[in-house]
């Protein structure tokens, strides 16, 4: 349903340039005109043979011409709401209605006698009154067109306006009558008999000539004749100053000057009319043209909808179009039968379209129709109902939508096909993938995971059959508890790519980061590299775990590193950035908006396009075995993923490597710095007593015998419903240390809020290695202090001294 292009509007004689034929045309015609007139003018007294019936058909030439060239005018000015125009159709209507009155007023030409007056004092006068006519409306005409300003009338009142102004000048014409018929005598004489002689010597028609001059100086003045109305318009008034130049030296009825002034005038108002005759003429051949186009247009169409249609059988396609306005439809074939309808149903509207969408997907199909009014367009992927077998299929529904004059949407239009077949493709492929993913995933964790459980049973195997040997004992006994805390790592890694690390997020201003972290970066890299930081000094902040952002970064300066190996340049750079729409069009689940870019970049060997695919693979690696997990960048993915933002890596073979990391800026007040140092080991002060909450056996006896080195006593609970009876008791409690993940419905965090509201002021410490799944992504809220595990004693003892305020 395409939107309907307004062509130009055709160009009329009040709007068409005057071109140089035009200018030369009316050129010759003023001088042939107007030299004819002072040929004349030593004649013009001369009486000429009598011409019975000259008057009458004089006279209604006239009207006819004046007439005409009204309706001409007022037609125009109905299509185009020119006040301009109006004007000069209400001044021809003027001229029309006072040369009618002329005409009655001569003796015997329509009755015996004289219709309208008593003698020539009339006939006279209202001859002085239409040749005033012209000039009166030229003037406004021209000052209306010199301005420049739009003079349209608006279209509600067109009609009214104009209605007005016809019935104010015939208003006019009728008391011009009431003043040349009852008042003449009060008018200056201007006759005897047929001699007119005294309407030169009263002034009255030079002041005549005088008006016209004025009134064509004044329009080629202001307008300069642009348009073919004008220029045409300026030689009427012209042929009626000759009119009256040669009429007056003639001073008589009958004689050549009356003679030659007759048709001057005659020829001023032919002079228009034959101008919109010849326009009429255009117009037609225009017309003519236009509707040959429009055929071969048609025919171009029909073309090309054939050819839209092979297209649409080929890519099993039907398109449609649906005018809300009238309810009517049209489709393709094809587009029923997508439906299940065998033959084309009669009606189709937005709700039979709705009603054949599976009600799990009805709310979003409507919703991408509504938000047609705002994108004027349409994109939605839904499953369908077919009405003839029930089978549900998969379609993609595209098209545009074409609003009206108010913003509302008049019309859609677009295609529809069934894309089930990819659908399942897609699911295949993507489950394959999946299947390849997670065997790699599980692979590379099984690999970590053996080494290390090697190391640790071997040792504990050991350390049980002699564990009499103390020194040996604590060899084996670091080496296990090494590898334990690589197994950590792995971990922590793992749960930072799948964004289900717990976060203490703070905002911070990422380059006192970097300026703290830049010692350590140093000596992590070596000699052989050169590290240059360029650090944006009006960088905004961002809100992000310090420890993770550090680990990141190192995590990229190692991976800089060892694609450096004969030595280079690893650059820090950090920069505010904006990110657009059209940047994020692969990524919508990114907001658009004020970003923190945080680049490392080295000079290293760089990556081809296969190993940047696949970089944020975890155990991906391109290292030699045992040189890298295939962790380092998965863990900085899932971070900055987390965090909100969005990670790139740009590299070519040879030309190094630049990791991107956007990190959408924060409006929040910088945190204050760290305490830098550990703090000393703090043992029990006062027999404290801490409610243990765990239902790992192993763990929670490892735990009560960690909180037993530190001076604690312990009391213990598997679940939380056990631990709300221990708070209910008499109990001395002091501090409820619990994990966070447990069964029996609670959780460690609504575990600690029903705790508080038993015993208000009671501290807590919470423990965990996950806690996505337990808390639905929302993690621990920040209030809560939160030991990771798995931990030592020494961070145990840590986190009891800052839980009890012993900072």
């Amino acid at each position: 349903m395409g939107t309907a292009t307004a062509s130009p509007a055709l160009a009329t004689l009040a709007t068409a340039r005057a071109g140089k034929t035009q200018r030369l045309t009316a050129g010759l015609v003023s001088l042939a005109f107007g030299a004819v007139t002072l040929a004349l003018l030593p004649f013009a007294s001369r009486p000429m043979p009598p011409m019975p019936g000259f008057v009458p058909v004089y006279q209604s030439a006239l009207i006819v011409v004046y007439g005409l060239t009204t309706y001409l005018f007022l037609v125009q000015y109905r299509r185009t709401r020119s006040g301009s125009l109006l004007v000069l159709a209400t001044g021809s209507l003027y001229v029309t209605l006072a040369v009618l009155l002329q005409m009655l007023s001569f003796p015997n030409v329509l009755a015996q006698g004289r219709i309208l007056g008593s003698g020539p004092d009339t006939t006279t006068w209202l001859w002085t009154f239409w040749h005033l006519g012209p000039p009166l409306f030229a003037l406004p005409y021209a000052i209306m067109e010199g301005n420049g300003r739009d003079r349209s009338i608006p279209p509600p009142r067109t009609d009214r306006v104009g209605l007005l102004a016809v019935a104010g000048t015939v208003a006019a014409a009728a008391l011009t009558a009431v003043a040349v018929t009852r008042y003449v005598h009060l008018l200056p004489k201007s006759v005897e008999g047929d001699d007119y002689w005294l309407l030169t010597t009263s002034g009255v028609g030079p002041a005549v000539i005088a008006l016209t001059v004025l009134a064509l100086a004044v329009l080629c003045w202001t307008t300069r004749l642009r348009t073919v109305l004008q220029l045409w318009l300026a030689v009427s008034l012209f042929l009626l100053v000759c009119d009256n130049l040669i009429t007056l030296p003639g001073a008589a009825r009958g004689t050549v000057g009356w003679f030659a002034g007759r048709m001057e005038a005659l020829f001023a108002g032919l002079i228009l009319l034959g101008v919109y005759l010849r326009e009429v003429d255009f117009l037609y051949a225009r017309a003519e043209d236009a509707a040959g186009e429009r055929e071969e247009r048609r025919a171009e169409l029909q073309l090309a909808r054939d050819n839209l249609a092979l297209a649409l059988e080929a890519a099993e396609m039907g398109d449609w179009e649906l005018d809300l306005g009238s309810g009517a439809s049209r489709r393709h074939p094809r587009h029923d039968a997508i439906f299940g309808y065998e033959r084309p149903v009669a009606a189709w509207d937005v709700e039979t379209f709705l009603r054949h969408v599976v009600p799990e997907d009805r709310a979003l199909a409507r919703a991408a129709l509504e938000d047609a009014v705002g994108r004027e367009r349409i994109d939605l992927h839904c499953r369908i109902r077919r009405a003839d077998d029930g089978a549900m299929r998969w379609i993609a529904l595209r098209g545009k939508a074409y609003l009206g004059d108010a913003g509302q949407v008049r019309g859609l239009a677009g295609i529809v096909m069934d894309t089930t077949r990819q659908h399942e493709a897609e699911e295949r492929l993507n489950q394959a993938q999946k299947m390849e993913a997670i065997g790699q995933l599980t692979g590379g964790v099984a690999h970590d995971f053996n080494n290390l459980l090697t190391i640790i049973v071997g040792n504990l195997d050991m350390i049980v059959r002699r564990p009499g040997d103390e020194g040996r004992v604590t060899r084996l006994a670091a080496s296990g508890l090494q590898a334990a805390k690589r197994g950590a790592e792995v971990t922590e890694k793992l749960l930072a790519f799948s964004r289900r690390q717990v976060l203490r997020p703070e905002t911070v201003n990422p380059n006192r980061l970097l300026k703290d972290f830049q010692g350590l970066l140093r000596r992590a890299l070596g000699e052989t590299i050169e590290v240059r930081f360029d650090l944006d000094a009006s960088l905004d902040p961002v809100r992000l775990d310090p420890g993770q952002f550090e680990s990141a970064v190192l995590n990229l300066a190692v991976n800089a590193r060892d694609a450096m190996p004969g030595g280079g340049t690893l650059t820090v750079k950090t920069c505010n950035a904006h990110l657009d729409p059209g940047e994020l069009a692969d990524r919508p689940d990114l907001c658009p908006g004020a970003y923190v870019l945080v680049a490392v970049t080295d000079t290293g060997h760089g990556m081809d396009t296969a190993t940047m695919a696949r970089a944020f693979e975890p155990f991906f690696t391109t290292k030699d075995v045992g040189k890298g997990t295939g962790l380092g960048l998965s863990q900085v993915y899932g971070f900055v993923r987390q965090a909100g933002g969005h990670a790139q890596i740009k590299s070519e073979s040879g030309r190094g490597t630049s990791v991107e990391l956007y990190l959408p800026r924060s409006v929040g007040q910088v945190a204050e710095s760290r305490p830098e140092g550990l703090l000393p080991l703090r043992r029990a002060a006062a027999d404290e007593v801490v409610l243990v909450v765990e239902d790992e056996p192993a763990v929670l006896e490892m735990a009560v015998e960690s909180l037993g080195e530190l001076g604690y006593r312990t009391l213990t609970a598997t679940q939380a419903s056990e631990a709300l009876d221990r708070l209910q008791g008499p109990e001395r409690i002091d501090i409820l240390f619990s994990d966070v993940v447990m069964p029996g419905g609670m959780n460690g965090v609504q575990l600690s809020v029903e705790a508080r509201r038993l015993r208000p002021g009671l501290r807590v410490l919470l423990t965990s290695g996950y806690t996505g799944t337990a808390l639905d992504d929302q993690g621990v809220p920040a209030d809560l202090p939160l030991l990771s595990k798995p931990y030592q004693r020494e961070e145990l003892a840590t986190k009891m001294r800052l839980v009890l305020g012993g900072a």
